[in-house]
């Protein structure tokens, strides 16, 4: 008789300690650290065909423990642990970000097709992709779609480089 409660307590104990600590596992499949390995903030933006895509509504908040956007502020990346690049932020809001495609969560894509153009930048600086970045403390990252000026995309790096970090 005293077997079966010793045995649903030593199954609950299991279950605990299961939950607790899973958490501090890598994703499956991919190389990020442990969760809680990192703590750093960037300041980013999306701005497609010269409008700035809205990351602070709900449905994009804390959507990965690993990376996200939390508070309603859509402006600032929080990464949780190592190895985690940005594309995976895009994947946990269901959109992907390539070196050529921007894909919203609607499916709908914005490419660089000759008339418009997906640009990235990293501290001001022009960049191939961000798929695979793995942003550092004070980053400032503007994904960019559409056929913008030199001037109205200097305008939008001087926007990013102004805008609070929230930590």
């Amino acid at each position: 008789m005293i077997i079966v409660p010793a045995v649903l307590v030593l199954f609950g104990i299991m279950a605990y300690a299961v939950s607790v600590y899973s958490g501090h596992l890598g994703t499956p499949g991919q190389n990020f650290g442990p969760l809680g390995s990192e703590h750093v903030h960037a300041a980013f933006a999306a701005k497609i065909n010269g409008e700035k895509w809205d990351f602070s509504q709900e449905k994009y908040q804390v959507q990965s423990q690993y990376i996200h956007v939390e508070n309603n502020d859509g402006n600032t990346l929080h990464r949780h642990a190592t190895g985690v690049p940005v594309a995976e932020f895009f994947s946990s809001l269901g959109m992907n970000v390539t070196d050529t495609c921007f894909t919203l969560e609607n499916k709908t894509s914005y490419c660089s097709n000759g008339n418009s153009n997906l640009e990235f930048y990293v501290n001001g600086n022009k960049t191939n992709s961000i798929a695979n970045y793995i942003f550092n403390e004070d980053d400032r990252i503007l994904i960019a779609y559409g056929n913008e000026n030199a001037m109205e995309t200097q305008q939008d790096l001087d926007a990013l480089r102004l805008t609070e970090i929230k930590k």
